[in-house]
């Protein structure tokens, strides 16, 4: 796979990229506070509200299914770019809305 990079972003291409880069770490923002483990697990909260889920790798898509306060939120597939600190995911395979969060410290 060739690496596509516009304006300082870098797409992730594999699964392998994507845990280098922001497995096990924190990932935050104003209101949103999340990890995404190596193991396939996602969890935090967003505006005090509780989530988790669970995600994989297909076809150079990050797809996760979240639960927010025990509502289903579905499945979605979403492109995922790195910019040194900050991840950027655009979600419905990069034909959504795009949200930007920090890679934070422990």
């Amino acid at each position: 796979m060739t690496t596509t990079e516009t304006g300082g972003w870098r797409r992730i291409e594999t699964r392998e990229e994507f845990v280098a880069a922001f497995a096990d770490r924190p990932l935050v923002d104003d209101g949103i506070r999340f990890t995404i483990t190596a193991d396939g697990q996602i969890s935090g909260s967003v505006d005090e509200q509780r989530f988790s889920g669970s995600w994989y790798w297909l076809d150079g898509f990050f797809c996760r299914t979240v639960c927010l306060n025990g509502k289903d939120l579905g499945l979605d597939c979403e492109i995922i770019e790195q910019r040194g600190h900050q991840m950027r995911y655009t979600r419905n395979k990069g034909n959504g809305n795009s949200s930007i969060v920090e890679i934070g410290v422990e």
